[in-house]
């Protein structure tokens, strides 16, 4: 199968739900299928209106993303801005896309809700979506439910593309629901976000984690009395990183007499710092070397917009351009 997943250039820096939300799943499905990752740096343009901002913002996550991906060979990275008719494509399927439609978008009602300043990339956001995911026939999308919608409206603008000009023209992709990960708790008791500033950054440095770690919020039970670790935050935290067999141990421990919530943390930042290790080591020499990064990315970004172009040259003709 051929599978494409996406990341939006609007962020600084990955956190550890990042990390098990968007990056893990796309190492786990590459293994087995055809994988686009696409830096969706048009639909940054949504919000994202300084060129320094941007360029530092792409920088910062294709160093995070290839800590990761360094090795895997499955997976095609690419710039939605290399893609030279993406837009034209897009433009066609503005002319099938009922307004309507748009006006049932999450993003658009969302920002209507709030009463934001709504431009005009933000109303059209759905049908670049569907671009992005019908221009390379890929059979699958994975999303959370929250993204469902994406693919739904992907399906039905290439439903009225098919419709329009009676070609069997776009593939009508499916959504692979991934399965949810719960709320990952963070210093604060909350779900990780950083707009509650309630994060870890994975690449900040060991000092700025330990930090961090040593914040979460716990309950007052004395030192000497036992706890329990399935209503503790930092315990839910140590099930992501530790194996059945060290969850075991560290639940004995809990159950225990004189083990802290001091030493429950210890542990916890033992656990992120060997588990991001290598990917923090990487990481770096990226920073330091990103012209190995350009250098990909130029090979990847060629192999996806020969598609595209292939996609354009097709579609010219049905339309009459």
């Amino acid at each position: 199968m051929k599978i494409l997943t996406w990341i939006k250039p609007t962020w600084n820096g990955m956190h550890i739900w990042n990390y098990f939300w968007a990056v893990k799943p796309i190492i786990d499905i590459s293994k087995w299928n055809t994988t686009y990752l696409m830096l969706a740096d048009l639909h940054s343009l949504t919000s994202v209106h300084n060129w320094e901002t941007l360029k530092n913002y792409k920088k910062r996550v294709l160093c995070e993303y290839f800590a990761f991906l360094w090795d895997n060979k499955d997976i095609i990275v690419f710039e939605q801005s290399s893609l030279e008719r993406h837009t034209d494509i897009t433009r066609i399927l503005n002319s099938v896309t009922p307004y309507s439609l748009m006006l049932r978008a999450h993003a658009f009602k969302d920002s209507k809700a709030k009463k934001s300043d709504i431009n005009m990339a933000t109303f059209n956001y759905p049908i670049l979506m569907a671009a992005d995911i019908i221009n390379f026939d890929v059979d699958v999308v994975p999303v959370w439910k929250d993204q469902k919608q994406h693919i739904e409206f992907a399906r039905d603008i290439a439903n009225n593309f098919n419709k329009n000009y009676n070609a069997d023209f776009f593939k009508l992709p499916e959504p692979k629901i991934s399965a949810s990960l719960g709320i990952i708790p963070w210093t604060d008791g909350r779900k990780m976000s950083k707009s509650y500033n309630n994060f870890i950054g994975i690449f900040d440095d060991d000092k700025t984690i330990k930090s961090k770690i040593m914040s979460i919020v716990t309950d007052d039970t004395p030192l000497e009395d036992p706890k329990n670790p399935d209503t503790c935050n930092v315990f839910a935290l140590i099930k992501l990183f530790a194996s059945k067999e060290k969850q075991a141990e560290i639940k004995k421990k809990y159950k225990a007499w004189w083990y802290g919530y001091w030493h429950a943390k210890q542990e916890l930042l033992a656990l992120v710092l060997d588990y991001f290790k290598e990917a923090r080591i990487r990481y770096e020499s990226y920073v330091n070397n990103y012209d190995l990064i350009e250098k990909k990315l130029q090979k990847w970004n060629n192999i996806a917009k020969d598609i595209v172009l292939k996609k354009y040259n097709d579609i010219v003709k049905i339309v009459g351009l």
